[in-house]
């Protein structure tokens, strides 16, 4: 009967408080590995030393694994905002004006604000109002539209620049590609200033 091999399980070392050190001063210097080396062990005055040894310590098998887990952090932090700032901007885009008052043969009026929801407020940009012995006025402002549709379709790559409707090759990049500031020309518009208030009150650019 064949006698089995013992397997050799390699055991797992755990950080030093210098490791750890290094890896925090790696990131916070912009993965300055020398520097961080320098900044961790303060008796090593030798750039051409601490470059080597920086060296060594990233090759590391838990050092790496640290740097590479810190990495993955960032990268997901990064992206978690991104997509916060996407969001906000389709708040801003696609916000509606029957979401924020009612108008007709009686006048205007605001919806309250704590029967909007937060995609809703987010979209605000201004509210103020003004009372006088005359009389009052409300000013009630959204996030620019057309501003806000243009970012989200940069992000989307929707946005096709005049400069990048043809090839290198001097060919079209394909059809049906379009100039998309065209449309986004034609939604804005679509929301030109006008009155909207019976008192002294006037939407500017942006408003809706």
């Amino acid at each position: 009967m064949a006698s089995k091999k013992k397997k050799k399980v390699a055991k797992q070392k755990t950080l030093t408080p210098k490791n750890l050190l290094f890896i925090d001063k790696y990131f916070e210097l912009k993965f300055n590995g020398t520097e961080a080396y320098l900044q961790t062990y303060l008796n090593v005055k030798r750039r051409g030393t601490a470059a080597a040894a920086a060296t060594r310590m990233l090759k590391d098998v838990n050092v790496n694994q640290e740097v590479e887990r810190r990495k993955k952090e960032m990268q997901t932090a990064s992206k978690d905002i991104v997509d916060r700032i996407r969001e906000e901007i389709e708040h801003m885009a696609f916000a509606r004006m029957g979401n924020y008052l009612s108008f007709g043969p009686s006048g205007v009026t605001l919806k309250s604000s704590e029967d909007m929801t937060p995609e809703e407020l987010a979209a605000v940009a201004e509210v103020t109002e003004t009372i006088t012995e005359h009389g009052g006025s409300v000013r009630f402002k959204l996030h620019p539209k057309k501003d806000s549709l243009e970012l989200l379709m940069k992000y989307y790559g929707l946005i096709v620049e005049k400069g990048e409707l043809t090839g290198k090759d001097g060919a079209p990049l394909g059809i049906g590609l379009v100039d998309m500031r065209t449309i986004i020309e034609d939604i804005r518009q679509a929301h030109q200033a006008g009155n909207l208030w019976n008192v002294n009150t006037k939407l500017e650019d942006g408003d809706l």
